[in-house]
């Protein structure tokens, strides 16, 4: 549940960052997902709002499962900005790789985002990492308050 969450509002907050700022914010990320395997725009949403969902969730597990391994209880929002700080570094690397799996980049018509979003605009990369912080804390707290530890 908190994964689902930290992932929602994590979308949530990039979409309102790209009508505030459109000149800055410039990675449509649920298009980005979704163009993968879709070129339909309404399937091409669904399904990059359901990839990031199952990637929210997944990293939460990871999250979680280090809590438990270490038997980590206290100070969870700190680590959580731990987690997501390594969260970050690993999708921040992923990104680097699209253009080999994208085919809309590998074709030109969609920007590549490069490694770390540094491939937009300054306040797209700086987002990123906000946004992978943001979630690491919440999966953090929300973990906690559900009574997870």
């Amino acid at each position: 549940g908190a994964g689902l969450i930290g992932g929602t509002a994590m979308v949530a907050i990039l979409y309102m960052g790209i009508l505030m700022m459109p000149g800055q914010m410039k990675m449509n990320l649920l298009y980005m997902l979704g163009s993968t395997m879709f070129g339909e725009r309404v399937m091409t949403y669904m399904s990059g709002a359901m990839m990031h969902a199952v990637m929210s969730v997944a990293f939460a597990l990871a999250h979680v499962g280090v809590y438990q391994a270490f038997d980590l209880d206290t100070n969870l929002a700190a680590w959580g900005l731990v987690f997501g700080a390594a969260h970050w570094a690993v999708t921040g690397m992923a990104l680097g790789m699209m253009p080999v799996m994208h085919p809309q980049i590998r074709n030109g018509s969609l920007q590549a985002p490069d490694a770390f979003a540094m491939g937009y605009p300054m306040g797209t990369a700086m987002g990123f990492l906000m946004l992978h912080l943001m979630f690491g804390v919440l999966v953090a707290v929300l973990y906690d308050a559900f009574g997870g530890v």
